[in-house]
């Protein structure tokens, strides 16, 4: 007599709560838990069960702060190797902050999720801390501020303005060896190739040294750098004397996978063939011949 009252309490208090029957054949307290999966022993008894929340976020942006999977939200969780979730929205904020002098704050920061199973009842149930924080339907309504760091912000934007000064630089010294490759009328093929020699034979061992410093630079950084092949191009500007640009032809990228051809400058250089000399004729040249 009394073991039926305590089930008919238990049926009482259950038929006001959620229970659904998951895929699983699993009843859930809550709306937005799942049940995809389950374990049992020999006699059909459960053990251990795999759940998933359902949840939306409301910003939407505020479960990019998430890892899904540990989240149990792109994937089950086994109950027996966590019981409980913790969602932080704030974990990566100073971290946000310090790099880009701007990160989003939620609040609450921390949503706690405690799973526990009813064998009796065959009911999954999930309590919330704090209290509230999910709506029955599976909504997280979050607030949120965005934080600014001025001196970070400032650092960020004199980086930006180096960094497009840097590359105005580098695509008018390619103008410039465009324009050096461009053909001209009446001009000695011999001469022109001779010129070139004379580039690659005073200047070709510190152009080495420059690609291989590039090739460092970029190992450092992760990167990939392969230089495939070397074009010199002459053109007369005076008697006996020429303009000899020089450029690369490269693969770069973060990984073997995702390389992207270009063309790198290694000068442009003025040779004169009557005294068997070569200058520097630009910037790239110049640095070339002075720092390696």
């Amino acid at each position: 007599m009394k073991k039926a009252f305590l089930l008919a309490t238990a049926f009482w208090i259950c038929a006001g709560c959620y229970t659904p029957l998951n895929n699983s054949g699993v009843a859930t307290t809550k709306a937005w838990l799942d049940i995809p999966a389950k374990k049992t022993d020999f006699k059909g008894t459960q053990f251990d069960s795999c759940y998933q929340f359902r949840l939306r976020f409301v910003p939407a942006e505020a479960e990019a702060a998430l890892d899904p999977r540990q989240s149990c939200l792109d994937a089950c969780c086994w109950r027996s190797d966590k019981d409980e979730v913790v969602l932080d929205f704030n974990k990566d904020f100073e971290k946000n902050l310090k790099y880009y002098g701007r990160a989003d704050k939620y609040t609450p920061g921390k949503i706690t999720l405690k799973v526990s199973h009813s064998g009796l009842l065959n009911t999954t149930g999930v309590k919330v801390y704090p209290r509230g924080a999910v709506s029955p339907n599976g909504t997280v309504r979050l607030k949120k501020q965005t934080v600014e760091d001025p001196v970070r912000l400032a650092q960020i934007e004199d980086q930006s303005r180096k960094m497009l000064a840097r590359r105005n630089a580098w695509l008018a010294e390619r103008n410039i060896a465009r324009e050096d490759f461009a053909p001209a009328e009446g001009e000695d093929p011999a001469a022109q190739r001779r010129a070139q020699e004379l580039v690659q034979s005073k200047e070709g061992a510190r152009i080495d040294r420059y690609f291989y410093g590039l090739d460092k630079t970029y190992k450092k950084k992760g990167y990939v750098f392969l230089i495939s092949q070397r074009l010199y191009s002459a053109r007369l500007t005076g008697e006996n004397a020429y303009s000899v640009s020089c450029r690369a032809k490269v693969q770069s990228g973060a990984d073997a996978a995702h390389l992207k051809n270009r063309t790198v400058s290694c000068g442009v250089w003025k040779a004169d063939l009557a005294k068997k000399t070569v200058s520097p004729a630009d910037g790239t040249a110049r640095k070339i011949k002075t720092q390696y």
